[in-house]
């Protein structure tokens, strides 16, 4: 016995799955801010548009899950170890300074042997008198983009109450004058069932607000 949706799918021909209905619904839309619409390459992930941009994907760092380069390329076949290659005309204590920290270069003789371990140097401590300040790199666009639109938004945004909500507290204000445990039992107005000190404030910022409203 024929099932209703596939009956439905035999009178209706254009139903069918294609390869371009497949690939319209498989499309990549871009979900982000605006001003970096131009600047994000579908093409790419996540965290690789992030990088472009000069943002970060994640607060915490990466775990894991990235082969991170660190010296060089992978040597073609016929050409010279890499580390030589990168090493070549490089004194040892600059050759510690170009390393990452936590990384080092193993020297090997031609039996494989290991003749020298070149570590990394030890970070500066800025507390020294010689401690240098690095320069910053510049940002790039799509950083410096969001920046001149978070300057842009400094203000405080100014919220004013709606009109009902104003509406409810000038009735109490009409019905109980300033008694705020009246207006705490009272079960028709206050249905929000909001204690005296939310009431109290409440009503505090609609007169602020209607004061600032009329005007001097």
């Amino acid at each position: 016995m024929v099932r209703p949706i596939a009956r439905k799918k035999q009178k209706n021909p254009s139903l069918k799955v294609t390869r371009r209905r497949a690939n319209k619904a498989h499309t990549k839309k871009y979900t982000g801010h605006p001003l970096l619409r131009d600047k994000w390459d579908t093409k790419l992930t996540v965290s690789e548009n992030y990088r472009n941009l000069g943002l970060v994907s994640r607060l915490n760092g990466v775990s894991g899950g990235i082969v991170k380069d660190i010296i060089s390329k992978e040597a073609d076949e016929g050409q010279e170890d890499v580390s030589s290659r990168f090493r070549e005309g490089m004194t040892e204590a600059e050759l510690r300074k170009a390393i990452p920290q936590g990384y080092g270069i193993i020297e090997r003789d031609d039996k494989g042997n290991v003749t020298n371990v070149i570590m990394a140097a030890e970070p500066a401590d800025p507390l020294d008198d010689d401690y240098e300040v690095e320069e910053s790199k510049p940002k790039k666009e799509g950083a410096r983009i969001l920046e001149e639109y978070a300057n842009t938004m400094d203000g405080k945004k100014e919220r004013w109450m709606s009109v009902g909500e104003r509406g409810k507290l000038q009735d109490m204000i009409d019905k109980h004058g300033e008694d705020y445990d009246a207006m705490f039992w009272d079960k028709q107005l206050n249905l929000h069932q909001l204690t005296k000190r939310q009431i109290q404030k409440k009503i505090q910022k609609y007169l602020a607000e209607k004061d600032k409203a009329l005007g001097p």
